[in-house]
């Protein structure tokens, strides 16, 4: 994926101008500096992981010729962690519908929140944006660990899930708009597994109405 770099030439120009790293309070913002993009990075890359596990997943419902029941172990956990995951989304909806966002005007609400918050700060207004950021960390999380589990028997929930990310992708493509780039490649390819899930969706439903409408003819028969 390609890294959104617009704008950054003054940043990476201090780092390297030698009047920056006179003092000792420098190293101290450079370390810090390089802990934070570290941490970054390694949430980007688990996103990019999970993307794969849920891309994985669609394949192995695409392929698979039975619907394969995991063991009563793993079905609990994943009947827990849906269930923490919906009520995290709830939250996390209707927060969002507080501050007046649909699904078409998420990016443009969040920007003009932080834009309002840094001219005018509001204690609610940025206690609002701090619980979607939170929130919205602990979605990722849970779409992450959901995203390890087999859906054969909850592809619905696989649909959830993918939904949900394309619009975290949103949001954190604000939040973050040095990765922007990376939230909109990400979301697009998230888009495209929507659509091949919902297509596969559809088939599969067909073929079980098919095969129940061959049974009911084989009994008449009868």
């Amino acid at each position: 994926m390609t890294k959104n770099i617009k704008n950054t030439d003054g940043l990476y120009d201090s780092f390297i101008s030698p009047s920056f790293l006179e003092y000792d309070m420098d190293f101290e913002f450079l370390e810090w500096y390089s802990l934070e993009g570290s941490e970054r990075i390694s949430e980007l890359s688990r996103q990019l992981r999970t993307f794969l596990n849920y891309k994985s997943s669609i394949i192995s419902l695409r392929f698979s010729r039975s619907q394969k029941e995991g063991n009563i172990f793993k079905e609990d956990l994943l009947v827990k962690y849906r269930g923490e995951f919906f009520l995290v989304y709830s939250r996390y909806s209707i927060l969002l519908k507080s501050i007046g966002v649909d699904e078409e005007t998420i990016a443009e609400k969040i920007r003009i929140l932080m834009e309002k918050v840094k001219i005018q700060p509001n204690d609610l207004e940025i206690n609002q944006l701090k619980e979607i950021k939170y929130l919205g960390e602990e979605l990722w999380k849970n779409i992450h660990i959901l995203s390890g589990f087999e859906f054969h028997s909850h592809s619905r929930l696989l649909h959830m899930a993918i939904k949900i990310a394309c619009i975290l992708c949103t949001v954190e493509g604000v939040f973050f708009s040095l990765f922007s780039d990376f939230y909109g490649e990400l979301k697009w390819s998230y888009l495209q597994l929507e659509k091949e899930l919902s297509a596969l969706l559809c088939l599969n439903e067909n073929q079980q109405f098919k095969t129940k409408k061959k049974k009911r003819q084989v009994r008449i028969l009868e």
